[in-house]
């Protein structure tokens, strides 16, 4: 008799606690699905939004479900092409809009597909995607029309990028009077059939990649709204510069 009460009161008890278990694990769900991310947090509800960061080239790093420095930038970046409030605090209204590929949806970009307007592209929104670490490219100056091949090999807030070769080293070098400067130069960027209108600066520095191109170092190269890695601030000068070659390219 004892043992038969025992196991029935051993079998109320679990029917009793899962019922608790699973409203627990449910509530959670949601917390995450539903909370505010900020730097120092971690997990789950971390790794969805710096996937979808990531998808649409605001985020180029390892996906690792924590809330870091890297992270805060990438959302405070998104924010400011969606109008949102920048502050790196992924809220109700960041997350909404980050789910739903942001509201212009700057998906990735098919070459040769998109019919918006190339004017509208900004660097954080869709640019990036379009001109990845690794991708050449020709570039077209604007004001002189002569050519030559150059290849983003890093960068984050622009374009950091290298001639391909020692002869396209020579004609950069030469659209600046044999001496490079930080004067920038509106140039047109040609990938497949699509023309990016963009300035560069024409003064190699820092990291290299691109080893006999008569280089040392690489050359800035800025988009719509893209920014300087030193001040993480958008130059006017870039700005004023890429539009130059955005008229070029409605004349066209």
């Amino acid at each position: 008799m004892k043992k038969k009460q025992l196991l029935t009161g051993m079998i109320s008890l679990v029917l009793l606690i899962n019922p608790i278990e699973a409203a627990s694990t449910y509530a959670a769900d949601k917390t995450a699905e539903n909370s505010t991310l900020r730097s120092g947090m971690k997990g789950q509800a971390v790794v969805n939004p710096q996937q979808k960061l990531k998808e649409l080239g605001y985020f180029e790093y390892k996906v690792t479900g924590y809330f870091g420095e890297i992270t805060k930038t990438s959302v405070k970046d998104f924010q400011e092409t969606q109008n949102l409030r920048v502050d790196g605090i992924a809220g109700s209204a960041t997350l909404m809009l980050l789910n739903s590929n942001g509201k212009n949806n700057p998906v990735i970009v098919s070459r040769g597909m998109d019919t918006s307007n190339v004017s509208e592209w900004s660097w954080f929104g869709k640019i990036k995607n379009i001109v990845p670490r690794g991708t050449v490219f020709k570039i077209i100056d604007v004001e002189t029309g002569k050519e030559f091949n150059a290849k983003r090999t890093y960068g984050t807030n622009h374009a950091d990028s290298e001639t391909l070769t020692k002869e396209d080293t020579a004609i950069m070098k030469e659209l600046y009077g044999q001496k490079w400067s930080w004067d920038r130069r509106a140039i047109i960027v040609e990938i497949g059939d699509q023309r990016l209108p963009a300035s560069m600066a024409g003064m190699p520095h820092g990291t290299q990649f691109i080893k006999d191109n008569n280089m040392e170092g690489h050359f800035d190269i800025h988009f719509l709204g893209s920014k300087t890695h030193g001040t993480n601030r958008v130059d006017p000068w870039h700005q004023k510069t890429v539009q130059t070659a955005q008229s070029n390219i409605d004349k066209k």
